[in-house]
């Protein structure tokens, strides 16, 4: 049978957590998280996790699944994803997805990684081109190897050029080639009934709800919080430290500065600017209607 997901999504603070446990009590259903910050165990305040009470009422899947100090990818999500799919249908429940992290949230449509293993060889060969000679020297080597890459990589992105040189190097086939059969791979779920549920505000509401939640955060604890993470190894993982709200404490933690009304200030400008972001991303990347 193929499973009924309800998928919520939207910019932050467009109260995607609440209508998720609405539905989630109306629909028999249990929770998915898809957010890239509730992963991880003590980022709680900066990630507005649901209320530890609505979450004894429902139970919610990929949330606290991580340390701080530890990595955690899009592959890793998938894999817990999956399992949490599966034992969510094994008891004869609906599924609410719930979020707006990008690729979290795009692996509900679409492949979004590959399969091809890169050995630690491969690994280390490309880190050590970059050391020795940056992003002009993993350009040439991926030319080398294939001389259209230009065609579909930005040569001066050495994220982009690293990542496409070790799959070329793993897996003896072109940039071309290899983005063909990704873009054939099917939903990692495999074959899904969806039901879309685009949550959004005019900016005037949302940048209102925003600045409240920010001034919150403050309120509630983040600066404690904050230090804890800092001890628990939160600078060691760039996708935690970086994330909106914890970033913006760190550096005010780390500048010494006294005044909680530049850290919420702050915390709400780099959130606007996100929301931008999340709409251009869910407008582009995301199949959707609005309900």
């Amino acid at each position: 049978m193929i499973p009924q997901i309800t998928i919520i999504s939207g910019p932050t603070c467009c109260g995607k957590t609440r209508r998720a446990m609405e539905e989630a009590l109306a629909e028999n259903a249990e929770i998915i998280s898809c957010d890239s910050v509730q992963v991880y165990r003590g980022m709680d305040i900066g990630s507005d996790k649901a209320p530890a009470e609505d979450r004894a009422k429902i139970p919610h899947h990929l949330i606290d699944v991580a340390d701080v100090s530890e990595g955690f990818d899009i592959a890793r999500y998938v894999e817990l994803a999956k399992e949490a799919l599966a034992d969510i249908c094994s008891r004869g429940k609906n599924i609410i997805v719930a979020g707006g992290s990008g690729f979290y949230l795009k692996s509900w449509f679409a492949a979004v990684a590959d399969s091809i293993q890169i050995p630690a060889e491969i690994k280390k060969i490309c880190a050590d081109t970059e050391k020795f000679g940056g992003v002009r020297a993993l350009a040439e080597a991926l030319l080398k190897l294939d001389s259209n890459a230009a065609e579909s990589i930005d040569m001066m992105n050495p994220r982009r050029v690293k990542n496409a040189l070790e799959r070329v190097m793993a897996s003896g086939k072109t940039v071309a080639k290899l983005r063909e059969e990704f873009e054939s791979s099917p939903c990692p779920y495999g074959e899904l009934s969806r039901k879309i549920i685009m949550l959004d505000m005019p900016d005037s509401d949302l940048n209102s709800k925003i600045a409240a939640r920010s001034a919150g955060m403050i309120e509630r604890g983040i600066i404690e919080e904050t230090r804890a993470l800092i001890s628990a190894g939160i600078l060691k993982n760039p996708s935690a430290s970086k994330s909106i709200g914890y970033r913006e404490t760190i550096d005010w933690i780390s500048s010494g500065e006294r005044d909680t009304a530049a850290l919420r200030d702050s915390i709400t400008a780099h959130t606007i600017a996100l929301v931008k972001k999340q709409r251009k991303f869910l407008r582009t990347q995301i199949p959707f209607h609005n309900h």
